[in-house]
């Protein structure tokens, strides 16, 4: 099954979102495998669908869960960019040992 015919049957994907939620233990783990494996639905369904399979979501309103996933998103972006600029062959120094004097 390609990512086109994925995104076009959303029998398939809602039953990808309720095998991941009962996958994962946490709210925020199961909310994070639900974004990083459907990116091109919109957060408004994927709120639908976590609040429907995660019975911890249920004191949450749909906007505080469209929320969460937006910001379990950008922040997971934010990471991941943060990381890659601090590893991108920059030079790294050596730190200063405290105990050795430059006698």
């Amino acid at each position: 099954m390609t990512p086109d015919d994925r995104a076009e049957d959303p029998r398939a994907a809602l039953s990808r979102i309720e095998s991941l939620c009962a996958l994962h233990p946490t709210l925020f783990g199961a909310m994070l495998a639900v974004v990083a494996n459907h990116p091109g639905v919109p957060r408004a369904l994927l709120a639908r669908a976590v609040k429907q399979f995660r019975r911890d979501a249920d004191s949450l309103a749909l906007d505080d869960v469209m929320g969460l996933l937006t910001s379990i998103t950008n922040g997971a972006l934010q990471a991941f960019e943060a990381v890659r600029r601090t590893r991108r062959g920059a030079d790294r120094k050596a730190a200063p040992l405290p105990f050795i004097r430059p006698d």
